[in-house]
């Protein structure tokens, strides 16, 4: 039977209303906005099992949604999300709180300044904060200065990251929802329009980073910042690890790296260009596929400190990354910044690089021009090996598994 507005339409459409409170949530809008954002996030989100409780008040499915409620949002999270809602609409508005974390990058890892805590009552444009970089930058008397600044958000007095506990409350409303969506088994046109919609939402679909961190480049010479653009592919929270034989698909012969060089020498032959993009492999014989895009490098310096710190929480065991690259004559591009080395390009590579939880380490370059030719492509993967020389942003994860093995 299909229904014009099936019994999960309110649910669904309170959901969708939600989730575009926390579109609006962004880290360079002030208080007063995101407070309302967040307001209206928690009002919308706690109305969703009120208007299904409704809709279902005469139907057969009463027990079915007592019993999915209960195991879906009766926790912790969902006790958070009822007292906030009762907060913002009969007490106060909710007591946000924003700090600034400040990382500068250098080739050994990343000096972190003091941190940065905001409320309503003294928050600044952040376009100041970045202004006020400049005296700091130049004492640092490098040509460019890489840094990034990071946001989060939280309760006021509270050590919780907001963000966690979002992705959280929607995570487990959307289990919530799909198990009354097979136990309802209806078809509704409506729904499924919401459905659409809320897949294609950014908040819960983008990687935190994307929402939260901004790079920059600080060139001295010229005394001029330049925020990042960027890009990433991502499969979503808690999706994103498969197992490691997957990989046997694109060349069941070889370690890894051997996988990871095939794998991505196809897809460049085909495209004639390719994403920046991490393998990491965990311990249980799963990995993850990070691909990002950036305009300056200071991103993939930022990625890599990232993942270092992940090395002993996660049982990270390797990293792998492949990224095209410019080769210069040093002699060319001496007290050049990396805006003006570009036009002193001599050839583009196509780089591999590989460190492991062993401090064993691998690298292959393939010029970019012969990357059509299968017996160069052989006489580099089989060539016997040299030392292997790793990129300086990969330095934050050779000093961890370093720290790690002296430990062990």
């Amino acid at each position: 039977m299909i229904n014009s507005r099936g019994l999960l339409y309110p649910a669904l459409h309170k959901f969708h209303s939600a989730l575009s409170c926390l579109e609006k949530f962004e880290k360079g809008t002030n208080f007063f906005d995101n407070i309302g954002y967040l307001d209206n996030f928690f009002s919308e989100y706690r109305n969703i099992t009120f208007v299904l409780q409704k809709s279902l008040a005469h139907s057969d499915f009463t027990s079915t949604y007592e019993k999915l409620r209960d195991q879906h949002l009766v926790n912790n999270v969902g006790k958070w999300f009822i007292e906030k809602r009762n907060e913002v609409l009969k007490q106060q508005p909710f007591d946000l709180e924003k700090r600034i974390v400040i990382s500068i990058y250098a080739g050994q890892g990343a000096v972190i300044l003091p941190e940065l805590v905001f409320t309503i009552d003294n928050d600044v444009e952040f376009s100041t904060i970045v202004d006020s970089l400049k005296a700091t930058l130049l004492g640092l008397n490098q040509l460019e200065v890489m840094f990034s600044a990071e946001f989060f958000f939280y309760e006021h007095g509270h050590g919780q990251d907001l963000y966690d506990n979002f992705i959280s409350g929607i995570d487990q409303m959307k289990l919530f929802l799909l198990d009354m969506k097979k136990a309802i088994n209806e078809e509704c046109k409506l729904s499924d329009a919401l459905e659409s919609k809320i897949e294609k939402m950014t908040f819960y679909h983008v990687p935190k980073d994307m929402l939260f961190v901004d790079d920059y480049m600080f060139y001295t010479k010229k005394k001029r910042f330049e925020k990042a653009s960027r890009m990433a592919m991502w499969a979503g929270p808690r999706q994103s690890r498969v197992p490691i034989e997957n990989l046997n698909k694109y060349y069941p012969d070889g370690d890894v790296f051997n996988k990871f060089e095939i794998m991505h020498l196809m897809f460049f032959q085909w495209q004639k260009t390719l994403l920046p993009t991490c393998l990491i492999v965990y311990s249980n014989d799963t990995f993850e596929l990070n691909s990002f895009g950036f305009s300056i490098k200071t991103t993939v310096y930022r990625k890599f400190n990232e993942i270092a710190k992940r090395i002993e929480s996660d049982n990270i065991i390797s990293v792998l990354f492949v990224t095209e690259m410019y080769t210069y004559n040093i002699q060319d591009i001496k007290n050049l910044d990396s805006r003006e080395r570009v036009k002193h390009a001599k050839n583009e590579i196509l780089a591999f690089y590989m460190i492991d939880n062993q401090l064993g380490m691998k690298s292959h370059g393939f010029d970019t021009k012969l990357i059509d030719d299968f017996k160069y492509i052989a006489s580099v993967m089989f060539a016997e090996p040299s030392e292997p020389e790793l990129p300086r942003f990969m330095n934050p994860v050779i000093k961890e598994f370093a720290r790690l093995r002296a430990k062990s």
